[in-house]
């Protein structure tokens, strides 16, 4: 008898909790579906976001740019961590060395993902010098 009383209760409970969601679910879906989106998406400062770009969105321009500067970003990295590696060998100031360009390296990656999604939340086409350049070059290379 409780059991249905509160099963009740538990419905009506989720129509309204349904109704009021529903909205907000639909516009965040059609927000997934957008280019907006999948620019933040491949841009975010994860390592594998480019690759998301490059299986699923290959055919949108725009995406696909993003995905290779995001790509080209953790190539950065992931340079800046092997020099710290090699910085490692060195002895008595190897340690202090290979933290400090494993910070660099950590805050050029972020930086870099930051100016990525400035540039396109605000409608500019800025990319700095040195990364339109190894982009040229990974263009020709791989692309």
């Amino acid at each position: 008898m409780k059991f249905e009383k509160y099963s009740a209760k538990f419905a009506d409970l989720k129509a309204k909790l349904l109704g009021l969601v529903s909205p907000y679910w639909k516009r965040a879906v059609d927000f997934t579906r957008t280019e907006i989106f999948r620019v933040y998406l491949v841009t975010l400062p994860l390592f594998g976001n480019w690759l998301i770009g490059f299986t699923f969105f290959s055919k949108e321009a725009e995406v696909y740019r993003h995905s290779k500067l995001s790509f080209l970003n953790v190539l950065y990295f992931i340079s800046f961590l092997i020099l710290s590696w090699l910085f490692s060998m060195i002895p008595v100031a190897g340690p202090w060395l290979a933290n400090l360009a494993h910070l660099a390296g950590v805050i050029i990656y972020l930086g870099l993902s930051g100016f990525l999604l400035y540039n396109y939340t605000k409608g500019k086409k800025l990319v700095p010098k040195l990364p339109e350049k190894h982009l040229a070059l990974l263009e020709q290379r791989l692309f």
